[in-house]
């Protein structure tokens, strides 16, 4: 398996057995994605935190079975201050949060784009 930067396939048969098994749900992940991405760039566009919050929580949930730790780590950082947006300051950085992990899930995505293809 090559070396990938966002997705872990290891992580992913280890926590779902098989290779079969993680090739399969890796086709979940990128149609995830692929509808999630857009719906993350209209909500960092309209600044709708609230909608943020809930597809970071959401995307949480299939982050430690295909992702390397830090992107876990990443996700968990950015719900959390999407939910913390009373300030100026505080709505800047999770605006700042979620433009930096819109970019790495893009490019997760070409990972499991890559990772479908061989």
């Amino acid at each position: 398996m090559s070396s990938t930067v966002f997705l872990s396939m290891t992580k992913a048969i280890e926590y779902l057995g098989d290779v079969s098994n993680a090739q399969r749900m890796l086709g979940t992940l990128e149609s995830t994605l692929e509808t999630e991405v857009p719906r993350i760039a209209s909500a960092i566009e309209t600044q709708n935190f609230t909608n943020l919050q809930k597809i970071w929580h959401q995307l949480k949930g299939f982050a430690p079975v295909f992702c390397h730790d830090h992107m876990v780590a990443e996700i968990t950082q950015t719900e959390t201050l999407c939910k913390r947006i009373q300030l100026p300051d505080e709505q800047a950085a999770a605006l700042k949060a979620s433009t930096q992990l819109l970019k790495h899930l893009q490019e997760m995505l070409s990972e499991v784009k890559a990772q479908q293809a061989s």
